[in-house]
């Protein structure tokens, strides 16, 4: 996990994560609100918007929300996330919440917990993608015996099967991408994933 990771801008003028060589998005979400809590405690909550790549959860900053935000961005990599649930209260916002591990130059302490709350509709097309995600990144590592890989691990084929047969909840507000309407952006890598700190 690391925090104000480079983001682009698309032809549409929207603020994207920028994405790593050979980096498919999935899905892209508005009106989240992201929550981080350390050991030192739990850091001020912002809306922005979430992505899901074939790599990673990576959260852009409402530009409202940048003076009290202490991150522009934020990433989750796929394989560095665990104890990943869905939370559904009777009153409040659906919310996934989960565990990440992050990169050693980041201002955390301890365990770093995440929650992502969706301020406006239901979640039945987001949380099937993000399990089907997970669910290949875990058994890509299992299978080559790598913690950690700068190479997606979805094929565009199986991305594609996704998003054709998965069901889309019509109370999502969801943009779900496929292979043919990728955002158009500059296509360069940053951060390597070679140092995410190791679980505890």
């Amino acid at each position: 996990m690391a925090l104000n990771v480079p983001t682009v801008v698309d032809s549409s003028g929207r603020v994207l994560p920028q994405p790593f060589p050979g980096e498919v998005f999935m899905l892209q979400r508005s009106k989240v609100e992201c929550e981080l809590k350390d050991a030192t405690g739990k850091w001020k909550s912002v809306k922005g918007e979430l992505y899901l790549t074939s790599l990673r959860l990576a959260f852009v900053t409402d530009p409202k929300e940048l003076p009290k935000s202490r991150f522009i961005s934020i990433e989750f990599p796929l394989q560095g996330i665990w104890d990943e649930a869905l939370n559904q209260p009777i009153f409040g916002c659906n919310n996934v919440s989960g565990t990440s591990q992050y990169y050693e130059d980041q201002p955390f302490d301890g365990t770093l917990m995440f929650k992502l709350y969706f301020l406006h509709g239901g979640v039945g097309t987001f949380v099937p993608r993000l399990n089907f995600a997970l669910q290949q990144v875990r058994a890509s590592m299992q299978q080559s015996g790598q913690v950690y890989t700068d190479s997606p691990v979805i094929s565009a084929g199986s991305l594609d099967d996704l998003q054709r047969s998965a069901f889309v909840d019509p109370s999502d507000p969801s943009v779900v991408y496929t292979m043919s309407n990728q955002p158009r952006v500059p296509n360069t890598g940053h951060v390597s994933r070679a140092n995410l700190r190791q679980r505890r």
